[in-house]
Parts: C-alpha cells; structure tokens; sequence
C-alpha cells in the first residue's frame, strides 16, 4: 500500500485571539473546509509543525487533540495524522434523556470512562448536602497532607465494603486520583533509574508516569490468567528489580484477574525475594464479590493504589493509597512535596456519598450497566470469540481473525466514526503484542450509539477486504 505524502501544510494565524493551541485548530478546520486539505491527507508531523510555526512541540499536540476531538483527523501510530472524510461520519443526532451525540457524530469507545448521568440527581445532592454543612468552611482549610481524618475514615469503610479490604482511617493516604495514588507510591518504592516490573500489556498512564519517574519498564509475560509468578521472579532476579506494579483484578486492557492461588503465590514469593508489589484497584469494585487483594493477602509486601474515577465521578479527584507503615511517612512527604494537600471539596463530596450509602447504589447501577452493555455488545460480536474478555468490567478485550490487522481496523473504523484502541497502546517496549483492540462500552451515554458503534465494527471484521479499501 503506498504512503501518502505529508503536505507542507501551514495554517493563516493572523488575526486568531484565543490560545494558540485553539488558534491552529481553528485554521486546521478551516483549510478542511475549503478544500486546502482534502480527506487522505497526512499532515506534518508535531516536530515539523512546531519548527514552522516556532511554537513548542505540546502546542501542536494540543492543536491535533482538539482537531481529533472535533472528528476532523485520526492519527496512527508509525503512519502519521490524517484528515479524515466528513462524510464517513455517522451524522444521525440522537437526542435521548436530554443529552445530544456530538455534532461530528464520533462514536468515541477508546476512553474507558463511565456513563454519569444515572447518577447526576445523586451528585446534585450530595453537593447541596455538603454545602450546608456548618464545619464546611473549616473542611476547606489546610488540612495535612494525609487528608482530613473524617473522609479517610469513609474510605476505609468504602474499602471494607467493595474490596474486602479491612484497614482504618489512618492507615489511608488521600491522593490526587488513581493517577496521584500510582505516583505517591511508586516514588516511596523507587528511584530514577530502577527498573519496575509490569504487566506484558499495561495501563497507558503508568508508561507516562514511569517516564516522568526516570523508571526503566520491563514487560513480564502473562497468559490468559494474568500474570505468571514465576516469571515475575525470573524478571526481577534477571533485572534487580524491587517493585511491580499491576492489576491483578479485571486488567486493564485484557480483562484477566488472578486467581487466588496465583495471588498468593506472587505474595509469597515477593516476600521471599524483597519485591514490592503496587495493586491498582480501580475496577475491582465490579468484581463482587470481590476477590482478596494482594493487600489482604499480603499488607506487608503490598502498596494498593485506588481511585473513586470508575466507582463514583473522575471529576472529585479522590485516589488513595496504602502501605505498609514503614513506608507510611515516605508516601506523606511525597504528597507534602507535590500536592500539599489533597483537594478537598471532592473528598468532602465523596466523603457524603459513601456515609449517606448513595455511593453503594451508585456502583450497583454501574454494575448494572456493565451487564447491560456487555449483553448489548456480545449479541453484535455473536461470531467473535469473546470468552476471554470478562463480562464484568467496563470494556471488551477484542483478539481478531488472522486475516483482520488490529492497526488496519482501528484506521478504517476512525474513517467510519467511530474509535478504538489497538493492543499497541498497551504494549511496554519491544515485547511482543497481541492482534487485538479494546472497545469501551460506557464512555458513550446511550445504548444506540453504542449499538451503532459496536455494528460498525462488526461489518469491518466481517468484511476485511472492503474496509481495507477505505483506508488511505
């Protein structure tokens, strides 16, 4: 298949107020519009744009987000960013509880977030409840950098009630989110130039993390159970390593979750060999009931970072880790050192929702909706060997036919409006990944567009030799 040529393109900025970021994006549109930059077209890439433009290379990177946002280009990794065809989008509006599709009409599956507004009346009033508190001034004030012990309490009690995880107020370090929980911890554990042990396929966010750290990655192998302990002694003898960072409940991207005899296995041999081990727990709440974590198994040998982003609202901002007291004042000062304080109003927020018991319902209705939509999705890919992928998270591990490329699918499913995320985002270094995609299924508020996605899809696999021809 022949490469496309990158055009020379520069965009007219005179005259455009508002940040620069935007400002590009605008002319971006623009030049679609008018036909400068037709549908195929590959764009310079972030480093060229920012020479020709002398701006730094992050501007063009925020400019092609809000590009990509808007449905105007789709990127691939080693191929560049393309302008897309306005009239492949799916350009039906569905108008249902109030809430419009976007405009563009993308069907955006890559994001593994939650549907919200179930719970909007729930957030409503546990915010109004908050703001007629009497101490709320006071809650609103420095506070330690451990967070105010009457919210660490009701975390605790979370803890006790969705993972089986029996620890007290002050044994929980409030973080800013899941991705401030992951940081607190592995800086206690490590230091730029460790090597930290993951999982073959891991979270996309811990990569940035490690490279902010100064962290070598290295990939251990898993099998369809997960992780394998014994190659994860094997990786740590071999590479020195002293920490490993996984999810060993609903993983994130292929859904695996150890069993109990592999947990236990992975506490022991930590023990024996001096491994820490960091357990993100950020889907297990969907696993009920819920399976011991390597925390319960193993408190000494285990940091559990977790966040409220998937339970409750991303948007409170509440993660929390913890750890073994030894390590207690070391994850304090890095809080002290990079966040203060945590951000209390969300922290307050959530603190109300878990004592009023709305917090409890809330992750029943997720849980519902992930059955919902996992049915919903499962009748569309019938054909498809789905029996790997746990039907209890809130995404599908796709694995594709030999004669469907992962990188080929998610391109022409991009040209068709609607996104996914190849195995490659997941993969760490030069290790090897699997021909598969990951679908998210409640980053969309309504069934029909999720419906119409998921059948996009479908008729691709289906039908490899017709979506080959679609791409560019």
């Amino acid at each position: 298949m022949n490469q496309p040529a990158t055009i020379r393109w520069q965009p007219a900025m005179a005259g455009r107020a508002g940040p620069l970021y935007r400002a590009i994006a605008a002319a971006l549109a623009e030049d679609i519009a008018n036909g400068t930059l037709p549908p195929g077209t590959r764009l310079p890439t972030h480093r060229d744009l920012a020479w020709d433009l002398k701006v730094t290379v992050g501007t063009i990177t925020r400019a092609y987000q809000e590009a990509e946002r808007q449905g105007l280009i789709g990127g691939e990794v080693g191929r560049g960013t393309f302008v897309r065809d306005p009239r492949r989008l799916v350009d039906a509006t569905v108008e249902a509880g109030g809430l419009l599709e976007p405009a563009t009409g993308l069907i955006d599956l890559s994001v593994n977030a939650t549907a919200l507004w179930p719970d909007a009346a729930a957030l409503a009033a546990a915010t109004q409840a908050v703001a007629q508190r009497p101490d709320l001034t006071a809650l609103m004030s420095y506070q330690t950098p451990l967070g105010h012990p009457r919210l660490r309490a009701a975390i605790a009690d979370w803890l006790a009630d969705t993972a089986g995880l029996h620890v007290t107020g002050d044994q929980v370090l409030l973080a800013a989110g899941g991705q401030g929980a992951m940081q607190v911890a592995l800086a206690a554990v490590t230091r730029p130039g460790d090597t930290l042990l993951v999982e073959q396929l891991t979270y996309p966010g811990m990569r940035t993390l490690a490279l902010h750290l100064g962290l070598r990655l290295v990939p251990v192998p898993m099998d369809g159970e997960g992780l394998l302990p014994d190659a994860v002694e094997q990786a740590a003898r071999t590479h020195g390593a002293h920490a490993l960072y996984c999810m060993p409940t609903l993983q994130n991207p292929t859904t695996a979750t150890l069993s109990l005899e592999r947990r236990r296995a992975l506490v022991s041999m930590a023990r024996r060999i001096g491994l820490m081990l960091v357990e993100d727990d950020v889907y297990g709440f969907l696993k009920q009931p819920a399976v011991p974590t390597l925390a319960s198994l193993g408190p000494d040998v285990t940091l559990y970072v977790s966040s409220l982003s998937k339970s409750l609202f991303p948007g409170l901002r509440t993660g929390y880790v913890i750890g073994p007291r030894p390590l207690f004042d070391r994850m304090a000062t890095v809080l002290r050192a990079t966040i203060l304080t945590p951000a209390h109003l969300g922290t307050v927020v959530a603190a109300e929702l878990i004592d009023s018991g709305e917090a409890g319902r809330i992750a029943q209705r997720r849980r519902a909706l992930v059955a919902e939509r996992q049915g919903l999705t499962r009748t569309l890919l019938r054909s498809l060997d789905l029996s790997a992928s746990d039907p209890d998270v809130t995404h599908v591990w796709l694995p594709l036919p030999d004669n469907v490329r992962r990188d080929d699918l998610v391109r022409a499913a991009l040209e068709h409006g609607v996104k996914i995320t190849s195995a490659e985002a997941f993969g760490v270094g030069k290790a090897e990944v699997q021909n598969a995609v990951r679908i998210c299924l409640l980053g969309v508020d309504h069934a029909g567009q999720l419906e119409r996605g998921v059948s996009v899809l479908d008729g691709l696999i289906a039908n490899p030799v017709a979506s080959s021809a679609t791409l560019v």
